[in-house]
């Protein structure tokens, strides 16, 4: 990724994104997501995600500098901007792909954020279910913990009004609980008894962990949504019934409309979400984005089932691989529900004088 060195323009984007398209579609396969399933569904003790099956796409992934595009340069990555690399977490959302990439990307954004330098190894989210800086910590839901040396949590700054510090923890010393969510992607719990982080920072007023998961996983739901939607299409299109495809009949023609409508939808919200050039999110835009792609998620979801009907869910058939993790990725930083109501407490609590004016600053880039 040398050639991307300093460089932040579509040119660089169209580079990133079709590097990464080659790598995760040789890579990121069914198998190889099934074979995450199982490690899953068999896993005691043993570690599972970008630390099992998934090894040889990680390592892949790191070799082609993917995981440190937004690591500044003196770090080895490439200092770019969420607008640069969102098609990429886009991308990793529509394979589905079983590591930490994501994760990663926002690990080094949140620490340019704070103005700390992340310590080298793989880095994960962890949102803080109790405690604060100076007292034990519990997270939750922590994505590909035991593939991580470090977990970046975030808890609120009392002497900076509403800004949270950004805190580094070493993932060896937490206590961990780990389980799966419903694809199959190794989740923990994980808590530490004494606080003691590697590196921390205050990052800006309105940003935190969840906030940065948040528009990660908008971003990867709305490719997911892209991916269930094309095979609905193609499976639309070649399924013969009462003589003709069924994609011919009006009913499924009008559902697979609704579901691209939602589609692009969450792909706008991504977007808008990531439309920083350096790191920056908006707080208005990622609750926004989330709140439409997780919406997005469920509703695309239940159209992909009902288009494939009974096949759709079996384990042979591709369709479940991904729509389990839609609907996974869908809760996680945050449900829609959640979102809606920081959207609502936000509006009735600032100073627009019409809600329409919020909407056209919050979608004005």
């Amino acid at each position: 990724m040398n050639e991307l060195q300093g460089r932040g323009d579509a040119q660089t984007r169209e580079m990133l994104a079709d590097s990464a398209e080659r790598l995760l579609a040789e890579l990121c396969t069914p198998a190889l997501l099934r074979q995450v399933d199982l490690d899953g569904a068999g896993r005691t003790a043993q570690p599972a995600g970008a630390a099992g099956a998934a090894q040889g796409l990680w390592q892949a992934l790191e070799d082609a500098g993917l995981p440190l595009a937004t690591a500044p340069e003196e770090a080895g990555g490439v200092g770019l901007g969420w607008c640069d690399v969102e098609p990429l977490v886009r991308l990793a959302g529509r394979f589905g792909a079983p590591a930490p990439l994501a994760e990663m990307l926002a690990a080094h954004a949140l620490a340019r954020l704070a103005g700390v330098e992340l310590p080298e190894g793989v880095a994960t989210l962890g949102v803080v279910q109790r405690g604060t800086d100076a007292s034990a910590l519990v997270a939750g839901e922590v994505p590909f913990a035991s593939a991580a040396r470090w977990v970046l949590v975030s808890v609120p700054d009392e002497a900076a009004g509403g800004a949270h510090r950004l805190l580094v923890l070493e993932r060896a010393a937490a206590r961990a609980q780990r389980s799966t969510n419903t694809a199959g992607e190794e989740r923990a719990r994980l808590a530490w008894d004494a606080v003691r982080p590697a590196v921390s920072g205050r990052l800006p007023e309105g940003t935190s962990v969840l906030l940065a998961g948040a528009a990660i996983r908008a971003a990867q739901l709305a490719g997911g949504c892209a991916q269930v939607l094309g095979m609905s299409t193609r499976y639309a299109n070649d399924r013969i019934q009462f003589g003709r495809p069924i994609g011919k009949f009006q009913a499924i023609q009008q559902q697979l409309a609704l579901a691209g409508s939602w589609t692009a939808l969450a792909a706008i919200a991504s977007q808008l979400a990531l439309a920083d050039t350096s790191v920056g999110l908006d707080p208005t835009r990622v609750a926004s984005a989330k709140h439409v792609a997780a919406s997005a998620a469920e509703l695309c979801t239940g159209i992909a089932h009902g288009v494939h009907g009974a096949i759709g869910v079996t384990e042979e058939y591709d369709l479940q691989l991904y729509s389990r993790r839609l609907h996974a990725w869908a809760g996680e930083f945050g449900s829609a529900l959640h979102w809606s109501r920081r959207l609502g407490e936000a509006t009735l609590a600032g100073t627009q004088a019409r809600c329409w004016d919020g909407i056209v600053r919050a979608t004005s880039v």
